[in-house]
C-alpha cells in the first residue's frame, strides 16, 4: 500500500505542475493578448481621431465655401440694386434739373 499510496501521490504532484504550467502558460497568452488588443484599440482610437479631424475641417471648408458664395451673392444683388438706382437718377436727372431751373427762372 506505500508503494501504492506513493505512486498516487508522485502522480498527484505531477498532475499539480502540469496544471502549473497550463495556468503559468494561459497567464502568459493572456497578458499578450490583452497588450495586443491595447495596441490594436490604441491604433483604432488614433485613426478615428484623425478621421474626425479630417471631417471637421471639411465640414469648416465646406461652410467656409458656402459663407463666402453667399457674401458673393449678397454683393452682387448689392451692386444690381445700386445700379438701378443710379440709372433711376440718370433717368431723372434732366427732369430734377429743369424743375430746380424752372423754380429758379421763372
Amino acid at each position: 500500500m506505500d508503494a501504492q499510496g506513493d505512486n498516487l501521490l508522485q502522480r498527484l504532484v505531477e498532475q499539480e505542475r502540469t496544471l502549473d504550467q497550463r495556468v503559468e502558460a494561459a497567464k502568459a497568452e493572456a497578458e499578450t493578448l490583452i497588450e495586443e488588443a491595447r495596441r490594436t484599440a490604441a491604433t483604432r482610437l488614433e485613426e478615428a481621431k484623425r478621421r474626425a479631424d479630417d471631417l471637421a475641417r471639411e465640414a469648416a471648408e465646406a461652410a467656409e465655401r458656402d459663407a463666402e458664395a453667399e457674401r458673393h451673392a449678397i454683393v452682387e444683388a448689392a451692386e444690381a440694386d445700386a445700379a438701378t438706382v443710379a440709372a433711376q437718377a440718370d433717368a431723372r436727372r434732366d427732369d430734377a434739373v429743369n424743375a430746380v431751373l424752372e423754380r429758379v427762372l421763372p
